[in-house]
Parts: C-alpha cells; sequence; structure tokens
C-alpha cells in the first residue's frame, strides 16, 4: 500500500465511526417520538365504564353504525302527561337509556318506524307505542335491532335513571345542534322546558335563541360545551328569580363539577351583592341526553339581577381591547359591560371615578381616603372569595364591579362573583392549598391597608360562625349524594375524563374528597391569619411579574411544601429581600410582611431588581436579557466544536483546484453528520427528561421543544461558520506554505 493511501483509509475510518454515531442518534429520536405518540394513543384509548360486569362488545350480522351515537329508535318516557322522547345512546356495546328523575319506569315505551325496524328485548318482540311492562333500572336485557333491508345488531340494553335533579328540555328548531356548535357565534331558536324531579313542570316557553359561550371551555361539534339562552319572555326557572337570559354551565374542565356551585353557593352565605342563584339539572338537547349541567343566573344590569337602572357595571377583562368600552389602569383592564351604549360623557366620567378609585386605593398603606370611593364591605367579600378558591383568573377575567349610579356619593361594589371552574386546586398554579397564586391586582395594595383587613376579618367571623361547620362538616357529602347518579351518567356519556386534575382524582368519591379537603386547609389558613390567636405575615414571592404569597405564623420559616411546589413550576434558584440581600428560603425566618424576589439561574447583583429605568423598563427585564443573551453567545461558542471537529477531519485532504469541490462537499458532510450527533445528544439528555413529564405539565412540554429547536439553529450556523473557517484555513496554510517553500529555494 502507498504511505499517501493510510490518512485516506484512517479518514474512511473516522467518517464511518461518525456515520454510525449520527444514525444511532436519529434512529434514537425517531424511536423516541413513535414511542411518546404511543403513549398518547393509549391514553386517549382509555375509557372509563359503568363496571365490569355491563361491558360487552356489539355483535350481530352486520357491522355498527352507531357506535358511538344516539339510534333513530327512542324510548317514550314520563307517561302522558310529561312523555318526552329520548334518545337511545350506544358505546362500547351497551345501549343505555339515560332517564330524567321523574320518569316512572312500568310507563317506559319504545318509539320507532316499524317499516324499517323489528326489536326483541330480552327475546320477546316489541311494538312502537307498547309500554314494556316491569322493566328495571341498572338491569341488562338483551336488544336486538333488525333493519330489515340490512340485518341485526345485538346490544346490552341498559336504563340509568337520575335522582334528585331537575331535566331541562331544549329544542332547536332544525332539532339537531350541529349548526350552534359549528361555531360560537350561530345561533337557533327554539323551546325550553324544566321538569322538576317530582313530575311538575317547572318553567316553558319559547327560547329566542340559544348559542355558545366560552373560550378554553368551547370545543365546537361533538363536545359537552356551555351555551347562553334568552328566552322569548321573562321566566322564574327553579325559583332563580324571572329574567330572559340564562347561562347553561357545562363544567366540563372540572371533573367534580362542583366548583361554580361551591363558589356561588360561598357567594351567598358570604351575602355578596346579587350573589349568583344557580342549580343542577339533566339536560335534553332534542331529546339526546348530553350530561349534568349547571343552570345560571347571567351576571347583567337587569332586573333581578344587578339592579342598577341609572349606574354601570364594569368586568375585569384583560382580553378586550375595544377603545370605547375598555379602561386601562394600573390594575388591569375593565370593560365597560354596562350601559349597552356608552355615551362619551359616560365614558369620562367612568374613567374619570376609576382613575381616582385606583389612586387612593395605590394609597391605601397611608391612608383610608379609597372608603370613600369603594363600599369596604364588599370588596372584602370578594377578597375572601379569591382566597378561599385560589382562582388563577380572579381579577383578570369575569370578575364584576358596579356603581348603582353615576353620582359621587354612589361607591365602586364588588361582584357578583363569577366563573370558578379553574379554581379550588383545579389548576397546576394553585395545585398548593397553601400557595394563593391568583392575580391581586388592587387587593395587594388594600391589604397593607388595616382598616380593609379588620373588614375582611370581621367578614369571615360572621361567615365561620353561621355557615363555618356546614362547609367543613356536611356540605361535600350532601352535593356527593345529591349528584352521584346524575354524575355516574354523565360520566357514560362524555367517558373521557376532560378536567386538569383528572387523571389524579379520577373517582367520584376521590375528586369529592380532594376538593373538601383543598377548601377546608384554605378555610383553615384564612381563619389562622385573620381569626387566629398567632400572628400572622404575608410573603410575597414575584418573578417575571407574577406573584404568588402565602400566610407563615411569626418566627417560622417558609414550609418545604411551598418550596417545592414553587421550585417545581418556577424552577427558581435565587431568592432576594427587596433590599436586594439574598437569603436561604429554607432557614429566613418571617418576623413581618415580606416580598422575596426570586431569579433563576446565575446570581444577580444586589438591589438589582427595585431599581426603576427612565421610560418604564425595569432593571429586571434588562438585566434578565442581557442575561439571556450572554448564554446564548456562550452557547454558540461551544457548539461551534462540532463544525470545527469536521474540520479537523477532513484536514488529511489535499487541497488544490481539481479537489476543491470534494474538500467542500467532505467539509459540509462532515459537519451536518457531526451536528445530527450532537442534537441526539442533546435531544437525549435534554429533552427526553423534560418530555417525559410532559403529559401533566404542557408548558414544560412547550419550553423544551422551543429550546431543542433553538439548539438546532445554533448548531446548524455553528457548522457553516466551520465551514467556512476550514476553508479560510487551507487557503492560508496553502499561501503560506508556498511562500515558506520558495524562501527554502531561495536560501539553497
Amino acid at each position: 500500500m502507498r504511505l499517501d493511501q493510510e490518512p485516506k483509509k484512517k479518514n474512511r475510518i473516522t467518517n464511518t465511526v461518525i456515520l454510525a454515531l449520527a444514525l444511532c442518534a436519529v434512529c434514537y429520536c425517531i424511536f423516541y417520538l413513535a414511542e411518546s405518540r404511543e403513549a398518547n394513543r393509549n391514553q386517549d384509548d382509555y375509557r372509563v365504564v359503568i363496571s365490569d360486569s355491563i361491558v360487552k362488545e356489539p355483535v350481530g350480522e352486520m357491522e355498527d353504525p352507531y357506535e358511538k351515537s344516539f339510534l333513530p329508535i327512542r324510548v317514550l318516557a314520563g307517561g302522558e302527561e310529561q312523555g318526552r322522547e329520548l334518545g337511545l345512546y350506544i358505546t362500547g356495546g351497551i345501549c343505555y337509556a339515560f332517564l330524567p328523575a321523574y320518569a316512572q319506569m312500568a310507563e317506559v315505551s319504545y318509539v320507532f318506524d316499524e317499516t324499517v325496524y323489528e326489536i326483541r328485548l330480552s327475546g320477546r318482540e316489541v311494538f312502537s307505542g307498547q309500554v314494556v311492562p316491569e322493566l328495571q333500572a341498572e338491569t341488562e336485557y338483551e336488544l336486538e335491532i333488525t333493519e330489515k333491508e340490512q340485518g341485526s345488531l345485538c346490544y346490552t340494553m341498559v336504563f340509568l335513571q337520575s335522582q334528585n335533579l331537575p331535566a331541562v328540555f331544549i329544542d332547536t328548531q332544525s332539532g339537531s345542534m350541529d349548526y350552534v356548535d359549528a361555531y360560537k357565534g350561530n345561533e337557533e331558536s327554539g323551546q325550553f322546558c324544566c321538569i322538576t324531579a317530582d313530575g311538575k313542570t317547572d318553567s316553558e316557553g319559547a327560547m329566542e335563541r340559544i348559542r355558545g359561550r366560552g373560550n378554553t371551555s368551547w370545543d365546537g361539534v361533538g363536545a359537552k360545551n356551555q351555551y347562553s339562552v334568552r328566552l322569548r319572555e321573562n321566566t322564574d326557572i327553579l325559583q332563580m328569580g324571572s329574567a330572559q337570559n340564562w347561562v347553561i354551565q357545562a363544567n366540563r374542565l372540572d371533573v367534580s363539577m362542583m366548583r361554580n356551585k361551591l363558589a356561588y353557593d360561598l357567594a351567598r352565605d358570604l351575602a355578596m351583592p346579587y350573589a349568583v342563584d344557580s342549580e343542577f339539572a339533566d339536560m335534553y338537547f332534542n331529546g339526546n341526553y348530553m350530561g349534568t349541567y349547571l343552570i345560571c343566573e347571567k351576571v347583567e344590569a337587569a332586573p333581578n339581577r344587578v339592579d342598577i337602572p341609572a349606574g354601570y357595571l364594569l368586568e375585569a377583562n384583560f382580553r378586550e381591547d375595544d377603545p370605547e368600552r375598555t379602561l386601562k389602569t394600573e390594575f388591569g383592564s375593565f370593560l365597560i359591560n354596562s350601559p349597552a351604549e356608552v355615551t362619551q360623557e359616560q365614558y369620562e366620567a367612568i374613567k374619570t371615578y376609576l382613575d381616582k378609585t385606583t389612586g387612593h386605593i395605590m394609597n391605601a398603606a397611608a391612608s383610608d381616603a379609597y372608603t370613600e370611593y369603594i363600599d369596604v364591605n364588599s370588596f372584602a367579600k370578594l377578597f375572601l372569595m379569591n382566597e378561599l378558591s385560589n382562582d388563577p383568573d380572579a381579577n383578570l377575567l369575569s370578575a364584576f364591579f358596579f356603581k348603582e349610579d353615576m353620582s359621587e356619593e354612589s361607591r365602586l361594589t364588588a361582584g357578583p362573583a363569577w366563573d370558578f371552574d379553574l379554581a379550588f386546586g383545579n389548576e397546576e398554579r394553585g395545585a398548593n392549598p397553601l400557595v394563593s397564586s391568583f392575580g391581586e391586582s388592587w387587593y395587594a395594595r388594600l391589604y397593607q391597608s388595616g382598616r380593609f383587613r379588620a373588614e375582611v376579618s370581621a367578614v369571615l367571623g360572621d361567615f365561620a360562625q353561621m355557615h363555618g361547620r356546614r362547609y367543613q362538616e356536611e356540605y361535600f357529602e350532601d352535593m356527593k349524594r345529591y349528584l352521584g347518579q346524575s354524575y355516574r351518567m354523565n360520566e357514560i356519556r362524555w367517558e373521557e375524563k376532560q378536567g386538569y386534575i383528572a387523571s389524579f382524582y379520577p373517582e367520584f368519591e376521590e375528586t369529592i374528597g380532594y376538593l373538601r379537603d383543598y377548601y377546608t386547609t384554605r378555610f383553615e389558613n384564612l381563619a389562622d391569619v385573620f381569626m387566629g390567636s398567632e400572628k400572622r405575615h404575608k410573603v410575597d414571592f414575584i418573578k417575571d411579574g407574577q406573584t404568588t404569597h402565602i400566610f407563615v405564623e411569626d418566627g417560622a420559616v417558609i414550609p418545604a411544601s411551598v418550596l417545592e411546589s414553587m421550585g417545581y413550576y418556577w424552577q427558581e434558584e435565587t431568592f432576594r429581600l427587596s433590599d436586594g440581600q439574598k437569603i436561604d428560603p429554607e432557614r429566613y425566618r418571617i418576623y413581618g410582611d415580606v416580598s422575596i424576589r426570586c431569579s433563576a439561574g446565575a446570581d444577580q447583583e444586589a438591589g438589582v431588581f427595585d431599581r426603576q429605568e427612565a421610560g418604564g423598563v425595569r432593571e429586571e427585564d434588562r438585566v434578565r436579557e442581557k442575561g439571556d443573551l450572554t448564554m446564548q453567545w456562550i452557547s454558540f461558542m461551544m457548539l461551534m466544536v462540532p463544525g470545527l471537529l469536521s474540520v479537523w477531519i477532513s484536514g488529511k485532504t489535499k487541497l488544490n483546484r481539481e479537489n476543491a469541490f470534494a474538500i467542500l462537499t467532505q467539509y459540509c458532510l462532515n459537519s451536518f453528520l457531526v451536528l445530527v450527533l450532537a442534537y441526539g445528544i442533546f435531544y437525549l439528555l435534554y429533552g427526553s427528561a423534560v418530555l417525559s413529564f410532559s403529559d401533566q405539565y404542557s408548558e414544560a412540554y412547550d419550553y423544551s421543544i422551543y429550546n431543542i429547536n433553538v439548539a438546532f439553529k445554533y448548531l446548524l450556523l455553528a457548522g457553516a461558520l466551520a465551514v467556512m473557517v476550514g476553508i479560510v484555513e487551507r487557503i492560508v496554510i496553502k499561501a503560506f506554505g508556498k511562500r515558506k517553500l520558495t524562501k527554502e529555494q531561495i536560501g539553497i
């Protein structure tokens, strides 16, 4: 073998090794992604069934066209007076008839087209309109359906009946909800009827419209959506007062379905102004059972609602940006919900009053002048609602405030309380019952006022004396019994658990127990703060403009469970007081109200978070941006290594005009292979570690993907520059090499 072939052989061996490693990295990435998709698919296939004893697969002579749908065959339930045709729901080979509480099993009959279908129930032929004797709920029957021109299908037939709850029937003009569910703005007219559990017609009438509502709770066609209903005339539904507009809450993001009801009941027992009335009901759309819903009053300025004909209603809503109806303050954005048409004069008057109110609340620690602008009692009650519920959307969305009239004597009043499906630990930010993670808005300033804290203490004391024991000892057990059978029917109808904490508490008993324990912990903590014998201090944790707070006993350290939960969510590493002093939160004892700044990563200069820059840019943000830029350059320089390594691998080949293109190609190929290898290692060490928790923490998943993509861009850029460095290096070496050779020749 020639001597000049030895480097080429080594070069080929090295390239082969690199190629093999790169292929391994790529295969790992493909395998990991495939495994993740399979795990998600398996999770999606999970289904909850009523019991193992009634799970059967459909059998018959033809393919089942009705899997997970309503049959064209119905049952008539309710007798002659309140009779309703109800759809039969098919899922998992079982045919369910979901009966309202008032239905009598002895009066149930099937309704179908006898020219198309034949039905046999447990071997006995059934005719349309014929009452089927001796039917019992919770009993399995064999249902055989024969479509005369197609064939037969067999199902297990089960009758389930609700208890305690009224039933609401909504029939749209089209006979379907498809149009309404296709787009949230679509609406239809129809008929409305509510029948109580004892079979009496509570309310009924023409429905002017039904349409979808909600943001995160809206999923469109095929989902358990929530709706707003406007009746043609004022109607008193379930003794909640006569009105036209009503809200039908699905509570599908709350696996217990109780959080909104709990909050509205708390607001009523706290005697909040115009607290919302609500009642559970079994909902039927066009005869098809749609699950357990909560019928609520709508928050609006109207008689029997927020009755303020000469005043205005404000809603905290950061999503709205209508310049003619939105007011911007130090404490967030407020939408003028009422009056419907706002004149320029009214807008200026509302803005002026809100600006004055905001200014005085900003100075609440030093002066009680704010009490001339707000109804302190109502604000104290809403503060307690925020603390008890720990709703992460509090004061940011769906928080209402009203003024009875436009005069200076009328004060801004807090209420009604609304929308709590994410509250009471149903979202990861508020999972720890000791940590208050809601947006405080002006309550951060009001809490600094002794006058306001005294009002909170008085309101909480009255509530504890009148209602405290009921909520801790009776409320949840009573609600569990009241909802139990309806919850069971709803669970079968919708199958997948859609609540945020469903994967942790999948059973009804468990989720009610979690809700009870969460509420009890929050209440006892508040009672210790405002009525306890031991002094408690408020500790604020601040990071990136977000604030959470806890209450700590005088002289105690911050509980370990609090630091653990906050550390997992925020990933903080450095804690400082407002004066810049760095502290160890595990050992720092609390002797007064204190604010602690949290930062992640490298240590920061003392006091830097409290300085302000001209133009409203915080020094905290400037330091963080500078640190991010520094880390990007460090990462870039480190990621140059794979590209330079490829240059070193290609360094044995001689550079001349004939093989210049081949060398450039080799540079690019080696750089690409090394970069893929580095990307695979990065994915292995960082990506998979974070993504393993992605089923519970979607934000961590999104952030890890972002980091991986950014790293890949840096790798590509570093590789490209490395190729350029290699080419320049060859040119320079060749030039200097020739010059040196010429000098030696001249020296000879």
